[in-house]
């Protein structure tokens, strides 16, 4: 009897110290997915775009008189789908980037896995897909002015 609660306990000792292994492990994955995606995750495109957004906002406030309301809520609607197109593929670029930041990770704390060069090539081409989409985005719609017709 005295042999099985030995054992018991060591059971018991164990699988606390392997929930507390993988409960930090996790920490440090989150830490470091954190830092690979949401320290500078290119903010400044990101004000950039909300600048932008917000001038077009206010052109198109100015031109309010002159529109037909029928206009003004195409234009209103466009504005506001491109906002919504951006929140999107901010999203995507996210979340493309959690799941390169969390191969690597794996990589990084996989001693039989660092030397695969190769690993993370699907991840880092989504990821790299995903901040294209949003710079292409955004030059394409920098160019965007509202003018009036004669």
């Amino acid at each position: 009897m005295k042999w099985y609660s030995s054992f018991a306990m060591v059971v018991v000792m164990s699988a606390c110290s392997s929930q507390a292994n993988v409960s930090e492990i996790t920490q440090q994955k989150t830490q470091y997915i954190k830092e690979e995606c949401y320290v500078n995750e290119g903010s400044s495109l990101n004000d950039a775009f909300k600048t932008f957004m917000s001038d077009r906002q206010e052109e198109l406030g100015g031109l309010r008189k002159s529109l037909s309301d029928e206009n003004y809520e195409q234009l209103d609607y466009a504005l506001s789908h491109f906002v919504t197109y951006w929140d999107q593929l901010q999203t995507e670029r996210n979340l493309a980037c959690e799941q390169h930041a969390t191969c690597e990770f794996i990589q990084f704390k996989t001693p039989e896995l660092q030397s695969n060069n190769d690993l993370c090539d699907g991840t880092d081409f989504e990821y790299s897909v995903s901040r294209a989409k949003i710079i292409n985005f955004y030059s394409d719609i920098e160019r965007l002015e509202l003018q009036k017709s004669p």
